[in-house]
């Protein structure tokens, strides 16, 4: 799959490079009349051929699944139309809407604490369902015109019903925040946190209590957390 605009299909074409990763690149273009976007798992040459094929398959498919899946927990993600496995190929829906990251500095605060309570309350579902996003981070969180907050990249997605998995989901993106985002970091991780809280408690008030528990442990563990921005 070249970085260009070409046909892939008769009834797919990429026209345009929008973002080129370590692991895969994201096209945009249109797949029988809708706009969507291509992930393109990239080979990748040091391994062998057939290693990678597989490697690239079983990520895609992982992904691809995962989207599908969680779509059906009424969280808002990209709509899969077609997983091509053997081109490690995902087509899915084209969702317009701008990067939270790129909007927190020009949000007030009554609307930036609305989001990141929503973000809480969409990673709780996960959680409780067994998904770990794996990369929550403010790039992969999109805010549509009209203020629909969509979860991507599930590419470091997993399963798993592990206090730590969990806990290690909410310690990152805690500190995504403090390293992007220092000037907001308190109030949108307190917001995050109280939407996590209200939709976690729901489904076991005691796990959450142990996973925010664990939280805490793993900063005391890590050298990045300062004391005075642990929980």
């Amino acid at each position: 799959m070249e970085e260009k605009s070409v046909k892939l299909k008769s009834d797919i074409v990429q026209e345009k490079l929008i973002y080129k990763g370590a692991e895969a690149s994201l096209f945009y273009g249109h797949w029988l009349e809708k706009e969507v976007i291509f992930k393109h798992r990239i080979p990748k040459k040091y391994r062998l051929e057939e290693l990678d094929k597989k490697i690239r398959l079983e990520r895609t498919l992982n992904e691809g699944r995962a989207l599908i899946k969680v779509k059906n927990y009424g969280i808002n993600v990209p709509q899969v139309y077609e997983i091509d496995g053997y081109n490690a190929i995902i087509i899915m829906k084209y969702i317009k809407g701008e990067k939270l990251r790129d909007l927190i500095g020009n949000l007030d605060e009554l609307k930036l604490q609305k989001y990141l309570k929503r973000v809480g309350c969409f990673i709780a579902i996960l959680h409780k369902n067994g998904h770990i996003h794996g990369d929550i981070t403010t790039s992969n969180i999109l805010i549509t015109p009209h203020e629909n907050i969509f979860l991507v990249d599930f590419g470091l997605h997993k399963y798993s019903d592990k206090i730590e998995d969990k806990s290690v989901d909410i310690h990152l993106f805690k500190h995504v925040l403090i390293s992007s985002h220092g000037k907001n970091y308190e109030s949108c991780f307190k917001a995050f946190l109280e939407g996590y809280k209200s939709e976690f408690e729901k489904f076991d008030p005691t796990e959450y209590h142990i996973i925010i528990k664990n939280v805490k442990a793993i900063e005391t563990r890590g050298r990045y957390i300062k004391a005075e921005d642990r929980l």
